[in-house]
């Protein structure tokens, strides 16, 4: 197994569809089988996990060391829990990658000005997914190059 980073990370999935889940998770637990992965389905979820509300309230995980964040989700979609992730002081600090099928320059950029860490326009289903993944991962380690994209083929 080739692993990425030799501690353990802490990671999130936020998505609504869970094919994707199963997808995203085999690509990190490829780079590492002992990261621990948390999945919520939409937005007002991931708030409650990060601010341990609601079904969270008694959660002891850590701060997650990332979110893999899908924009296009019910109830609270992306960007807006991405804009009230960075709102809070106890969880500004988190990195968050954005996967989307969406294509735009314009919604990269505004994403980015809202504090995504990079922004992935691929669907999880996309062969490069576990390249993409080992190069976020990574970037997670200590001393490893900041990830500034990775273009899907």
């Amino acid at each position: 197994m080739n692993k990425v980073s030799e501690r353990p990370l802490n990671l999130v999935i936020a998505d609504d569809d869970s094919d994707d889940h199963l997808i995203m998770q085999k690509a990190i637990w490829e780079t590492n089988a002992n990261h621990k992965i948390t999945s919520v389905y939409n937005g007002l979820q991931l708030m409650d996990y990060l601010l341990r509300k609601g079904a969270y309230k008694d959660c002891e995980d850590p701060v997650p060391d990332c979110i893999f964040l899908d924009l296009n989700m019910p109830l609270m979609d992306g960007l807006e829990a991405l804009t009230q992730i960075k709102k809070k002081p106890e969880t500004q600090s988190i990195p968050i990658f954005i996967f989307s099928t969406n294509n735009s320059i314009k919604e990269k950029q505004k994403l980015l000005a809202s504090g995504a860490k990079a922004c992935f326009f691929t669907s999880p289903r996309n062969n490069n997914l576990k390249r993409i993944v080992t190069e976020v991962l990574r970037s997670l380690t200590p001393h490893a190059p900041r990830v500034t994209s990775i273009k899907s083929k």
